[in-house]
């Protein structure tokens, strides 16, 4: 599943710590943080029914497909670095009609550049493995802040069968991000067939707006089950840092195109206390002079617990 070259998408590592759930309800004595920043956030339409808060904590890495010259390479991507933090926001609820949905709110915090850690991460994995260290570090993108303010809406728009059997369902996907690390408008979808598929809303790889989670409930970590999903999601980009360069100041980049498509499928086990999923993702060409699709696989965990003073 994983793809055997450094090219490109060459790593992403991401932690992710999601809260509980807090029922969202106006009469609710006392504050509640989560439920006072969701009545901040705009509803498009939808009738929040729940909240959750959470932090993401990662870092991505971008090389050229030759790693071994240290001359600058003006028909390839440049080397990047990108490390961050994110604030979540989920707001789990339904549209008029009665469909379920999640909303993700999601702001990123980081730095674009050598304080990346970027050629250190990739280099000492390389020495430890034994492998050529990567040489054209020297040309990366110059330090900058990162920041991007982005939004996912999933729905469910449609399944079949019952909880605790066989069954099938159709998930739905719209998301915008703005900033200078990526500014870009998406839409998708996943479908996932499978035995004893959990309630939430899909299938997330490193790169995806949304959070892992996506909005599992508390009620569902009694159930086991696994199912496999297809998925593919079309992206309009105005602006990408790791092929654009700096936005504040020169550095090496080339011509992207405007629109991006990924193809993703793979295999979910939903346990008890922990889920895993494994998928391969493919992406059409992201630049000018690119001899060849990008595909990487997505390895996931997930450990799931229950805090016993929490309100769902």
């Amino acid at each position: 599943m994983v793809v055997r070259t450094d090219r490109h998408y060459t790593h992403g590592t991401k932690l992710t710590l999601l809260g509980s759930e807090v029922a969202v309800a106006r009469d609710q004595p006392g504050f509640n943080f989560p439920v006072w920043l969701a009545e901040r956030t705009p509803d498009f339409g939808a009738r929040p029914l729940a909240t959750r808060l959470g932090v993401n904590l990662g870092q991505n890495i971008y090389t050229p497909t030759d790693i071994t010259l240290a001359t600058l390479q003006l028909q390839d991507r440049p080397y990047a670095g990108l490390l961050y933090a994110s604030l979540l926001l989920q707001k789990r609820g339904t549209t008029g009609g009665g469909t379920a949905l999640l909303d993700t709110w999601r702001l990123d915090l980081g730095v674009l550049g050598p304080q990346s850690q970027a050629e250190e991460a990739q280099n000492t994995v390389h020495r430890v493995r034994k492998l050529g260290t990567a040489q054209g570090w020297g040309n990366q993108l110059r330090t900058e802040p990162a920041l991007a303010v982005r939004f996912q809406r999933t729905w469910r728009a449609a399944q079949g069968g019952g909880p605790d059997g066989w069954g099938w369902d159709f998930l739905p996907i719209a998301a915008l991000s703005l900033g200078n690390v990526g500014t870009y408008a998406s839409l998708g979808g996943q479908v996932r067939a499978g035995w004893r598929l959990p309630g939430d809303f899909g299938v997330q790889i490193i790169d995806s707006t949304g959070a892992p989670s996506m909005g599992r409930t508390r009620g569902e970590t009694t159930r086991r089950g696994f199912f496999a999903f297809a998925g593919v999601e079309g992206r309009a980009v105005a602006y990408n840092a790791f092929l654009d360069g700096n936005l504040w100041q020169p550095s090496h980049h080339v011509d992207k195109f405007p629109l991006v498509a990924d193809t993703k499928f793979g295999l979910v086990y939903a346990g008890r206390r922990f889920d895993v999923s494994l998928a391969e993702v493919f992406r059409t060409k992201e630049f000018v002079g690119q001899r060849e699709i990008d595909a990487f696989g997505a390895l996931a965990v997930s450990v799931k617990w229950d805090h016993p003073g929490a309100r769902h």
